[in-house]
């Protein structure tokens, strides 16, 4: 049995998704309303990783980080762009390589 993917962001984020196949969804409207769907994500035995977007990400924090600290190893938990492509100027995974690693990844971008 593999693992599955859940994924908590905005419509267009979530329809792209959808139409990937991704069965576990949530479309952001309501910070309470996302808490719970990113709580019953993270007990849900069957998913494996929860990809979801930066600007909900922000939005729900301080919450969303105290809950992805309190969790095990799986689900993996990461932030993604949404439509727009927005990524915050610190990205906690780009951040994280550089600390592991040593060397500092710099994606190129469209305007570059």
């Amino acid at each position: 049995m593999g693992f599955k993917i859940a994924v908590i962001g905005d419509l267009e984020t979530i329809t792209g998704f959808n139409l990937a196949g991704v069965q576990f969804a949530h479309v952001h409207t309501d910070k309470e309303k996302t808490l719970s769907r990113l709580e019953e994500f993270l007990s849900n035995e069957e998913i494996g990783l929860i990809l979801i977007t930066h600007r909900v990400a922000e939005e729900i924090s301080p919450e969303f980080r105290r809950k992805i600290q309190e969790k095990g190893l799986l689900p993996l938990v990461l932030k993604i762009p949404d439509r727009s492509g927005y990524v915050p100027e610190s990205d906690e995974l780009q951040e994280l390589v550089r600390k592991t690693v040593g060397v500092e990844i710099k994606l190129k971008t469209e305007a570059q």
